[in-house]
């Protein structure tokens, strides 16, 4: 595969809007199979609001211009993380969560639907453990489904030596 150099940048609404609107429709359904109906599909501009997205900080990954992904945190969650279908197995996802978690506090937490293999993947990969399996509701659509709470402690303890 081509790797292409991705740029992390602030999401500007008025730029970006559009293309993350894509990026979760598209993606949002490989996430939910095996976890949920397919009705439990909502477009992100219809669910923003709802689940809190621009509660966080957000920022994109550009190729050569074209938005493939996006990521949003607090102070110590990854709340979203997004790659378009087309883009993914670019390692963007990885750049994009690596980002986030220089980002975040220690421990940083994601919450991951108990289906979406490629996300468990993707960040046990990266240092993440499941500490935890808990229901939960997607909104909206009021869908049941079995998450699991993952844990990365990334930060290293700087004890004093003097």
């Amino acid at each position: 595969m081509n790797f292409e150099k991705m740029k992390i940048k602030n999401f500007i609404s008025d730029e970006h809007w559009n293309s993350i609107c894509e990026i979760h429709d598209a993606a949002r359904p490989g996430e939910l199979e095996g976890s949920a109906p397919q009705e439990a599909f909502v477009p992100l501009k219809k669910c923003y609001k709802e689940e809190g997205l621009l509660d966080d900080k957000v920022y994109i990954g550009e190729v050569n211009g074209t938005v493939v992904g996006f990521v949003a945190f607090d102070s110590c969650n990854i709340t979203w993380l997004y790659i378009h279908p087309s883009h993914q197995g670019n390692k963007y996802g990885r750049q994009l969560l690596q980002f986030a978690v220089k980002k975040t506090k220690n421990p940083t937490k994601v919450l991951v639907l108990n289906k979406n293999l490629k996300a468990i993947s993707l960040y046990e990969s990266e240092g993440f453990t499941i500490v935890k399996s808990k229901k939960g509701t997607i909104p909206i659509v009021n869908v049941d489904v079995v998450c699991y709470r993952m844990e990365k402690n990334s930060k290293e303890i700087i004890t004093n030596r003097y």
